[in-house]
């Protein structure tokens, strides 16, 4: 797939001298994979993101970069997967809920929907936090547990961060997408949801 790739590096924040100890056990495991990483002193963090302020309540001690990480445009990586689909036969149809599934002595018939039956001897599921929803639906219980993530992005600026910036500590991710806007998130929330 011909996939765009937003900011170079994803740079991580270490707010104490012991969080940084680990961010340097972490650069070194990255290193010894022979993926490009290194610890970077709180100046050398403010040279390369001029925009952040590094004395906060939480300081900025220092904290490591890994050169090639990178966002990939997650609608770029759904526009591939159904073109390539597509390309092999399978039929797209958008704004169809699933409502059931047509199953016979422990075996898929096909899958009942708001639009008619649709009859398939092999299903996949693949619908992010919803997947648990669908397997209940199918008769097979799934181990997963599905939480919201609290996430904003604003409307689109001139560039301003040269990476992705992420802190562990205060459980925070900031990054600016190619179209301009400054995406920030934060942790899961602390109940199981499905709320948006």
């Amino acid at each position: 797939f011909n996939l765009m790739l937003s900011q170079r590096g994803i740079l991580s924040l270490a707010h104490s001298r012991h969080e940084l100890e680990g961010q340097r056990r972490w650069a070194n495991a990255i290193q010894m994979n022979g993926v490009d990483s290194e610890v970077l002193t709180a100046d050398e963090i403010a040279h390369l993101e001029p925009a952040l302020n590094l004395d906060t309540h939480y300081p900025v001690v220092g904290g490591f970069i890994q050169h090639r990480g990178a966002i990939v445009r997650h609608d770029a990586v759904v526009w591939g997967l159904a073109r390539a689909a597509s390309n092999l036969g399978v039929d797209i149809i958008q704004g169809c809920e699933v409502t059931g599934f047509d199953i016979v002595a422990g075996k898929v018939r096909g899958v009942n929907t708001n639009q008619g039956n649709i009859a398939s001897e092999r299903i996949g599921i693949a619908v992010a936090g919803h997947s648990t929803q669908l397997a209940d639906m199918a008769g097979f219980p799934l181990p997963l547990t599905s939480m919201a993530l609290q996430a904003m992005v604003t409307e689109p600026i001139k560039p301003v961060l040269n990476t992705i910036v992420l802190s562990a500590a205060i459980h925070v991710y900031i990054s600016q997408s190619d179209r301009g806007e400054i995406v920030i998130g934060g942790s899961a929330d602390v109940h199981n949801s499905y709320a948006q």
